[in-house]
Parts: structure tokens; C-alpha cells; sequence
């Protein structure tokens, strides 16, 4: 045998021990798991691409993009279209586009019209309704009273052609000086601030020039667009509003940053005055010869009482922090706004201020007068907060305040990092749901799980949460083409929903059996607006519960409605029937339920006919033994010949205790039942217990029971040189699931796996020669929140290492 062959051999013999020995090691990791069996192949299986929101973004530069309260239109400003004529190119740089997004189509807003000097439009806001467009802009549209002079910037307002508005018919907004027909406009708007819109597009709050003497100071006003302009009561300072220019010796912003409900009742804006004072003047702050202290208020338009009607929200005592950038929820119950105050929820724990104290995003609730932290880590919402540890900004609610988005690049808030890019008040676009602590990252790329650059700003959401725009730096990253500037990105966030099938058993003929419960659960990530209630077959009744009320809230991320029903069966026999709840309007979801019975003379009931619940469990934990008691409803000896588990998960409910089959029962005698809830898989899972007797009648009793996942990841050694490999093991996933696998920092490599029937996997991680050495944590996480980690430490590899080498752990 020749040297070549010899060494050939040898090195096929060392790749073949050294690949045998990876897989001894993680079996050994997924025995520390509890996993006894695997593969023995670790080729990982192509992933397949999971069918998942991600952002579409505009083949333009734009930004700063608002939302219709159903989703189906999208404003921005964006680059005008290049011009006809190359002798005349275009000379403006910012225009306003209109997307449709159920036509598909994209019209430009504020085009050049005959007379009028060409000129940039800012700050598109698309009133709720989708029927209105309210923009900032140099350009004098209303030839009789904008002179187009001063600042030039105005306000104006579009009514679009489908709700019976003309093309460029644009109604100024901003017609401050001078009387009835002598109205002109104000030609003093603050192109900084974007106007605030009220649902119908009524009401719209500017901000401008505080008065001629002060310039450099900024005012609100409101405006009724019902009444004509120059008549009485069309246009008016916001409450709080100091009669005066400031003198003292500390320097002021003024009022600006308005934000309206949708019915233009709830006004909150940002001011450095004491606006909550009957006669408001002028606020202070730490040191004479800097700027006095701001704050967030918020007016109610609708109490008359000066006295009370404006409202300071950010009061935390003498705490110097400025508070600023309000939003209102739609239907203004909720104000969100940031502050770099420091105690305004008390037990929460911020980043030290070094000096400058990080900016955090809260939520106020009108109701009952509460403060919460918005801008913290995922948790049980009544816990103690622990802050963003970077600074949070530009919050947006969405219309009943169940879902808050704001920008933040923060590193404690989710086990992966994105990269830094973009300027400064960009970041990850973050969600928050208040009422199950849920902190979410929307701006990922098309995978789910991989964060996008952080180089994102200006969120918006639709009425419901279905609908997120942004914009960003990041287009190349979600796939698009790079242009130069910022892009419009646009997520649709459809909510999954559950609801069981539901038999109810035998009924009499003619009469309304017991009132049954059903429950929808919303597993997110958007809200779930329930409009219709239909059923296909009249025996079924509807007779109550949220999911019927039109006027209830909306069902929020991880929150639930109810469907109250009856059976009243016209005939003998099987009754069969659905039920639908479905939402109304653009991109409407619904959900369908199975419904069943049988008109009969009913001898068995449960005395828990709604059914009886098995609690929120790990998958593959057994629960406690929940107890119902069956009863002889007859005049007469009824005998239980079976009881059976059926309906959706019958695999996940077991009858642990059975003193009813085979049991005769005298009338209006009891037996006992016991089931045990064992889930199988995560979500709501729900089963029938059918108890049928001799003579063919049957009682129902409907369990239920919610599962998560609890996986955990673990390596073949926690110590790892730069250049080599690192064997990952898990256990504890969905099945037949996809598993990201990558350093939390979003540096590196990172792979992809999917599960095997058990939910366990094997991976082999890169760990690049140039990878960051020093302590480092190992992320594997699925697009459903399945997550878990471990730490590793990554160790240069010198060109001589071993345990006498420097770069040896330990040395």
C-alpha cells in the first residue's frame, strides 16, 4: 500500500471516529435531557419555510407611514415619481403616496397643481375610517387664502374619491389668522410634528407657532373641520394653554406633540407649562438657564370644568425627567408616552442614570388612574418591572389599548440581539400586550425568528393590531431591492384562534336544554374583533356571552371570548349544526365550531354541564384529577352501559376514575367521574365525556385544558475553541418543528433543524475562527416563542493549544 493510500485510509478512519464520537456525545446531552433515543444520523432535514407574516416592503423611499383602523390603506411620505419631462425635473424630495392594499394599488396625494408653487408634504395621517388624509405641507392648495408665504407649511385635508371625495380637492386646515371671509392660512405650522387625526377625520390637532412675539415656541390648536372655516368655534387652543409668552430665566419648547381619540373627545400633547392649572403658566425646572421640565397631559374635551379637565400624567413628584410623545388609544381609555423620569412606577427597576437617564415607554389607564411600565421584560404583568435597558421611544397603541408598539434597542428584552444599524431613533420595533406581559419583536425577517437590523422607526397599527407599518434602513435585509433613504415595511399579523366542537347530549323535544359555554381563545399575535354570530341550523340557540356582544372589546393577544348556547330540538333524532364568530370588513378572520346533539327523552345530565377545566400545563405533564358527578334525570332505573373520551384532543383527557359504567342509577341518583388532563400538544385542547345509557340517550360533558412547551437545549461541552464545532442537543419542542439555532448576540452562524416525533433534535453549530471569544449563550428558538438556551464559553484557539497552552481554560 502506497503513503498516499495509507493516508488516505488513516484520515477517513479519524473523520469516521471523530463523527461517532460527536454522536456518543449528544446522546449523552440528550440523555441529561431525559431523551433516551436519537438518530443516528445528524444531518440536519431542510427546514421547511414557514408560512409566516414578514414585512412587505415599498420598492420606494418613504417613511413615516399611518394606517386605516381596518389595514386596507397605508399613507406615507416618499420620494416623488421621476418627472415626464426631463426639462423640468421635479425639484421636491418629499411627496404623499396612498396604498390600497385590497385593490393594490399606490396614487400620489399631493401632486402639483396649476398656480401652485411646488412644494415638500410631510406627515400623512389617514383618519380610522380610511375616508380622509391629513397632511403637512408647503404647498398653498387653497389659492384664495394661503398666500403660500412665511414658513409655508400648512395643514391639509383630502376626502378620498371612494368615501366621495374629489383628487387634489384638498380643505385647509390650518386657517389661524384673520376673521370670517378674511380667514387666511397660518403659514406657521411646525413641520417637526405629525397632526393628530380624529377617527372620522373631523378633528385634527396642529402644532405651530406659539404667537408672532415667540417664534421659537409651539402652540396646539384644534380644529373642528364640521364648522366652516372663519365661522365661530372651528378652531381653538387646547386647554392648558398659557395666555402669554414665558419671561423667567429658563428656556421653553411649548405645547406640541398632539394626539386625539377617535372620536376627538381625549386630547393629550406634551408642554412645558403647568397646563393642569386652572390659569396655566409656565413651568420650571432643575436649573434656571436650561429648559423647564415637560410632561404629558391629557384634556377630556368632553368634562367643562377647567378645574379638572386637563390632567398631568406624568406626575412623579419633583422627579426632573421629561416626559414627552403621547399617544391615545382609539377609544381613549389609554395613553402611552415616554419619560426619563425615574419614579413613576414604584418597585420598578431602571438602568442607572450615567448621566442621562434612559428613556422608558409607559402606559396610563383613565379608568382607574394606573401607571404602568410598558417598556419592560416579558412576565406576569403584576410582577415588579424591569426596564428596557436602552432607551425606548415612539409608542403607538392600537384602538381599545390591548397592543402597544414602541422602538427600542434594548438587549434584555428577548434571547436574541439584532444588529446595530440606522441612526438614532431607530431599533427593534417591539410589541406589548398589558394584560399577559407578552413582549414580542415584529421587525424580523422572513423566517420569524431572525431579528431584522435594527434600524427601524415609526410604528404604526391598525385598529385591531392586524396591521404594523414601519418604517426602515433595513429593506435589503426583508428582501427588497436597496434604495436610498428609508422604506415603508408593512406586516400582517393574522390572529390564530381556537374554538372546541361541542356536543350537548340528549334534549327534550320542544324544550331548551341547559345553557352550555364556549370558549375562543386568541393565541395571537393581533387582536380579534368578533362582529357576527351565525348558525346553520335554529335548534341551536345563541344566548349570550362576550363573543355576542358587539359592544365588547376586542378579544386581545392571549385573552378569550365567550359563546353562551342552547339546544331546543324541533324533531327527534340528530341534531347537527356550526357556529361562526367572524369579524366584519377588510381581511375579516372567523372561526367555526362543529355543534351537535340528539331530541330525545334526556336521562343523564352533569352537574357541571359547561364542563370542568384541567389547568395550564407543560406538554407531556399530567395533571390533577378534576371531578364531575352524572345524574339520573328520569322518572325511572337508568343503566350506564359505556363512557367515552371524544371530541377535539381526545387523547389528552384520561378517565382516571369510572364508578358509572355498567352502574345501574335509581331516579335522581348520582355516580362519580374523574378525568386527568395530559396534554399532547400545546394550545387549547379540549374532549367530549360521553356517558351513553342502555336505551341510547347520552350526556356530554365538555374539558378542556391549555399546554405550552417548556423546551431546554444543552451542549456536549460548554467549553468550545474558535474553528470548531459545537454539538447541540434539545428536547422538549413542538414536533415536526423548525428550530432556529444561533449566539444570542446575532453574531455568527446560524442553523436551522427541524424536530424529530418526540420533539427532540441534534445540531451541529459552526463556531467561526474569528467568532467573539468570552462568555457567550447559545439561543435556539422556534417562530411560536419556543425558546431556550445555554451558556457556552468560546476560547481563542492559539496555533499550539492543550491543557499546557495559555489559551487553555482555567490557565
Amino acid at each position: 500500500m502506497s503513503r498516499v493510500e495509507l493516508r488516505k485510509r488513516t484520515m477517513q478512519r479519524t473523520s469516521v471516529s471523530r463523527r461517532w464520537a460527536s454522536i456518543a456525545g449528544s446522546v449523552a446531552v440528550l440523555a441529561a435531557l431525559g431523551v433516551t433515543q436519537v438518530a443516528a444520523d445528524l444531518r440536519a432535514p431542510a427546514a421547511p419555510t414557514p408560512d409566516l407574516p414578514g414585512a412587505a416592503v415599498e420598492n420606494v423611499a418613504s417613511q413615516t407611514p399611518t394606517v386605516s383602523a381596518d389595514g386596507r390603506f397605508v399613507a406615507y411620505a416618499g420620494s416623488p415619481a421621476p418627472s415626464a419631462d426631463e426639462a423640468a425635473p421635479d425639484a421636491r424630495t418629499s411627496t404623499i403616496w396612498l396604498k390600497d392594499r385590497e385593490a393594490s394599488t399606490v396614487v400620489e396625494l399631493t401632486t402639483v397643481a396649476p398656480d401652485v408653487p411646488a412644494g415638500d408634504s410631510k406627515w400623512p395621517v389617514v383618519s380610522a375610517d380610511g375616508c380622509t388624509v391629513t397632511v403637512i405641507t408647503e404647498m398653498g392648495y387653497d389659492l384664495f387664502r394661503d398666500d403660500d408665504g412665511g414658513t409655508r407649511w400648512d395643514v391639509y385635508r383630502l376626502l378620498l374619491p371612494h368615501c366621495g371625495g374629489t383628487p387634489g380637492d384638498w380643505e385647509l386646515v390650518s386657517a389661524s389668522r384673520g376673521v370670517g371671509t378674511g380667514t387666511a392660512a397660518g403659514d406657521d405650522v411646525s413641520p417637526l410634528y405629525p397632526p393628530a387625526v380624529s377617527g372620522e377625520g373631523n378633528f385634527v390637532a396642529y402644532t405651530h407657532s406659539f404667537s408672532v412675539v415667540a417664534p421659537e415656541l409651539t402652540g396646539i390648536t384644534l380644529v373642528d373641520l364640521t364648522v366652516a372655516i372663519g365661522d365661530t368655534g372651528r378652531s381653538l387652543p387646547v386647554a392648558g394653554t398659557p395666555a402669554a409668552a414665558p419671561d423667567s430665566t429658563f428656556l421653553y419648547r411649548g405645547l406640541r406633540e398632539p394626539s386625539l381619540s377617535a372620536d376627538g373627545s381625549v386630547v393629550a400633547f406634551t408642554s412645558d407649562s403647568n397646563a393642569a392649572s386652572a390659569l396655566a403658566d409656565w413651568g420650571t425646572g432643575p436649573e434656571p438657564g436650561d429648559y423647564a421640565t415637560s410632561n404629558v397631559y391629557v384634556w377630556d374635551r368632553s368634562n367643562l370644568d377647567r378645574n379638572t379637565n386637563v390632567r398631568r400624567l406624568s406626575a412623579a413628584g419633583n422627579d426632573p425627567g421629561d416626559s414627552y410623545d403621547p399617544v391615545v388609544s382609539g377609544n381613549g381609555r389609554f395613553v402611552a408616552f415616554v419619560s426619563r423620569a425615574t419614579s413613576l412606577v414604584a418597585g420598578a427597576t431602571l438602568p442607572q442614570c450615567n448621566p442621562r437617564c434612559t428613556s422608558q415607554v409607559y402606559l396610563f389607564d383613565r379608568n382607574d388612574g394606573s401607571l404602568r411600565l410598558a417598556s419592560r421584560q416579558p412576565g406576569d404583568p403584576t410582577s415588579a418591572p424591569v426596564g428596557a435597558d436602552s432607551d425606548a421611544s415612539q409608542p403607538a397603541l392600537d384602538h381599545s389599548g390591548d397592543e402597544l408598539l414602541y422602538v427600542t434597542r434594548a438587549s434584555n428584552l428577548f434571547p436574541t440581539r439584532s444588529s446595530a444599524a440606522g441612526g438614532p431613533g431607530d431599533g427593534d420595533v417591539v410589541l406589548f400586550v398589558p394584560s399577559t406581559g407578552l413582549v414580542d419583536r415584529v421587525s424580523v425577517l422572513a423566517d420569524g425568528v431572525t431579528p431584522a437590523p435594527a434600524a427601524n422607526s415609526h410604528p404604526q397599527l391598525s385598529a385591531t393590531g392586524r396591521v404594523v407599518v414601519f418604517d426602515t434602513l433595513a429593506g435589503p435585509a426583508y428582501g427588497n431591492p436597496a434604495v436610498v433613504g428609508r422604506q415603508v415595511a408593512i406586516v400582517a399579523h393574522t390572529p390564530v384562534l381556537e374554538m372546541a366542537d361541542l356536543d350537548v347530549g340528549t334534549v327534550a323535544v320542544g324544550f331548551p336544554g341547559p345553557e352550555w359555554f364556549l370558549v375562543v381563545s386568541n393565541h395571537g399575535p393581533s387582536s380579534f374583533s368578533p362582529a357576527l354570530v351565525e348558525v346553520s341550523n335554529p335548534d341551536f340557540l345563541i344566548s349570550g356571552g362576550s363573543c355576542a356582544d358587539v359592544a365588547a372589546a376586542a378579544v386581545a393577544p392571549g385573552g378569550t371570548c365567550t359563546l353562551h348556547l342552547m339546544m331546543m330540538p324541533t324533531l327527534p333524532g340528530e341534531v347537527e349544526g356550526t357556529v361562526t364568530i367572524s369579524e366584519e370588513g377588510f381581511d375579516a378572520v372567523s372561526i367555526t365550531a362543529e355543534l351537535s346533539g340528539f331530541g330525545g327523552d334526556p336521562t343523564l345530565a352533569a352537574t357541571a354541564p359547561t364542563g370542568g377545566y384541567g389547568g395550564s400545563l407543560v406538554v407531556g405533564q399530567r395533571g390533577e384529577p378534576v371531578s364531575f358527578t352524572l345524574l339520573n334525570v328520569a322518572f325511572n332505573p337508568v343503566k350506564v352501559s359505556k363512557i367515552t373520551v371524544e371530541g377535539s384532543n381526545p387523547d389528552d383527557f384520561e378517565i382516571s376514575l369510572d364508578e358509572c359504567t355498567r352502574k345501574t342509577l335509581d331516579a335522581a341518583t348520582e355516580c362519580n367521574l374523574q378525568v386527568i388532563f395530559t396534554p399532547t400538544a400545546a394550545g387549547r385542547r379540549t374532549a367530549n365525556i360521553v356517558a351513553v345509557t342502555d336505551g341510547d340517550m347520552y350526556a356530554t360533558i365538555l374539558v378542556s385544558g391549555d399546554a405550552h412547551y417548556e423546551p431546554k437545549i444543552a451542549v456536549d461541552s460548554t467549553t468550545v475553541f474558535t474553528g470548531a464545532q459545537l454539538t447541540v442537543a434539545g428536547a422538549g419542542f413542538a414536533p415536526n418543528t423548525a428550530v432556529a439555532i444561533g449566539w444570542a448576540d446575532g453574531s455568527g452562524a446560524t442553523v436551522t433543524v427541524v424536530t424529530d416525533e418526540a420533539g427532540g433534535l441534534v445540531a451541529m453549530l459552526p463556531v467561526r475562527p474569528n467568532e467573539r471569544a468570552g462568555n457567550r449563550v447559545v439561543v435556539a428558538q422556534t417562530t411560536d416563542g419556543q425558546v431556550a438556551s445555554t451558556d457556552v464559553l468560546v476560547v481563542p484557539k492559539a496555533k499550539n493549544h492543550g491543557p499546557g497552552s495559555a489559551t487553555w481554560p482555567g490557565r
